[in-house]
This record gives structure tokens, sequence and C-alpha cells, in this order.
């Protein structure tokens, strides 16, 4: 408890007063959520505290995250401002807040997690399905959390809706563009897709989103049992974060009752031939579609 606060305490004794401060929401980059276990409750929660006399409220969060937890925060996103009866907080010790909370997200931050000073017991990453046991402000909080779009989030989406297709189609280009490079022909059917034809492919659509940003895209047909997986694609920004993976694995986990999934790719795209590889789709053949475009051919079937 800051010189501040005790001073505000030492004149009107326990009774409610108003308490303005920060709370952050961090993410790791496996999409985990941060919280503290605070040694004057036992309860779980998350980093924050109150404001000190002259700082602004992103001061504070910064200052908080460091003090609670090791961590520099290299960027705030704000998220919210909370505020009302349900935020008010009687602690153990009989003192009672009515909090103004200023709500940030980190996602890019540095740092290794220590504990630096009284208030907490425990610190530790969870995913969001693992989450511990939670009571009044962090529950609320975390209740809204997909509002926030903090969390890598895969859904199914309507290629008919115009800025979606416009979306699909930039990353689809700049994806593609990289494929000619490394297959050495830019005569890749996809790069030559107009937002006419994308709209009128008949196909399923599956995006992964980034902070509420579209990073990858994957689409597919389901007839009579199987899966034919037409296009896989992360944006450039966004290579190496395992997206491709987790999309296929989101696929599979959806289609339950999917007998068999195919998909092709250029022969000489190593990356994309090693990621099928390595989630058991087996080569079955080879062909050439056109002018320096040759494609390998895999399939997978139904885990047991």
């Amino acid at each position: 408890m800051g010189d501040y606060i005790q001073e505000i305490r030492s004149l009107i004794g326990t009774r409610p007063f108003i308490l303005a401060g920060s709370a952050l929401i961090v993410i790791d980059r496996e999409g985990r959520i941060l919280l503290q276990q605070r040694a004057d409750t036992g309860n779980w929660g998350l980093p924050g505290g109150a404001m000190e006399p002259g700082e602004n409220l992103e001061e504070t969060a910064k200052r908080e995250l460091f003090e609670e937890t090791g961590l520099i925060a290299k960027e705030l996103k704000f998220l919210d401002l909370l505020s009302g009866g349900e935020y008010f907080f009687r602690y153990p010790n009989g003192d009672e807040i009515y909090n103004c909370i200023a709500l940030y997200g980190v996602v890019d931050w540095e740092g290794d997690l220590v504990i630096n000073d009284d208030e907490s017991l425990r610190l530790q990453f969870f995913f969001q399905e693992e989450l511990p046991l939670l009571k009044g402000n962090p529950k609320m909080i975390l209740a809204k959390l997909p509002q926030y779009h903090l969390l890598p989030e895969m859904k199914q989406f309507s290629i008919k809706d115009i800025m979606n297709a416009a979306r699909v189609l930039v990353i689809q280009r700049a994806a593609y563009r990289l494929e000619a490079e490394l297959i050495g022909t830019d005569e890749i059917p996809p790069l030559k897709e107009s937002l006419e034809d994308l709209q009128g492919c008949g196909q399923t659509f599956i995006g992964y989103y980034n902070q509420g940003e579209l990073a990858g895209v994957l689409s597919y047909k389901k007839e009579e049992g199987t899966i034919d997986i037409h296009r896989l694609v992360v944006a450039p920004a966004h290579f190496r974060k395992g997206i491709a993976r987790k999309l296929l694995g989101w696929l599979e986990n959806q289609e339950t009752d999917a007998e068999l999934f195919t998909v092709s790719t250029g022969r000489d795209n190593e990356p994309a031939v090693c990621l099928y590889k390595s989630l058991g789709y087996v080569l079955e053949r080879e062909s050439i579609v056109g002018p320096g475009i040759k494609l390998v051919h895999f399939t997978k079937l139904k885990r047991a």
C-alpha cells in the first residue's frame, strides 16, 4: 500500500472511498493469461494497482506491471474503463473501496517473471480453459475477454461479405507471391483469382484472427466424408507463428465426421510439404498442372 493511500486511511479509517488505478491482461506467445495470486487474500487476480499522485493511468499500469511481475510493457493497448457498484471491494482488514480501473492489454513485453514485492504469492500463465477459480473483479473482467480481441481466435466467416473477400485476397496474393518465388513461376492460379472468383468459389472459409486482424485463412469443400482443402494461406507478417498448423488442427476438430482429408501444394514449397508431413499427411502422387507448376497431393485418414 502506497504512502498516499495510507495517509487517506489514517484520516477516514476503513470507510469506502473511490480508488483510481490500472489493471493489466498480459498475454504470452502461447496465448496464455498472466495471473497473480495475491498475498492478502490468497485469490488469483490480474496485475495492477492504485495510481500515485502525479501519474497518468498508463504510467500506473507500466509501473505496477514491473513492480509486481518484473515484466516491462513495450506497448499497452487500452481496453476498457471499469467502474460502478460491482467494483466495490472490502479487504480482509475491513478497508473498503470503489474501484475505478483503467484496463490495459499487453501482448508485447520483455523480461522474466519475478515477484518483486510482498503483494504476490505466485505468478503464473494460464490457458483460458485452465484458469483457476476467480472471484470479484478478475472474474468480471476476464468474462469480457472475447470482446477485447487479445487472444487469437479461429472462426468460420462468409466469403460473400465483400470486406471479408477483400481481406482474403490481400493475404492470398501476398502469400502466393512468396510461394511463386519458391517454385520458380508466377503462374499459380490463386495469384490470378479475382474478387468475383473468390466469392463464387463455393468453399467454406475459416479465419485465424490475431487481435481482431485476419492473419490466416483456410478454405475447403466437404463431400461424402472427404474434406478437400483448397487454400491455406498466412499473411507474411504472421509467418512462423504456427498459424497454418493451428488452422489445420481446428479443421480436424470441427469436422469430426470426416473420413479423409486431402490437400495439394507446390512440390518445391518445402515449408508446406514439411508441415503436411509433420501432421500425418501422406504423399499420394505428383502432377503437372501448367508450365513450371508441379504439385504434390497429400491425404490423411481420419484419426482413430
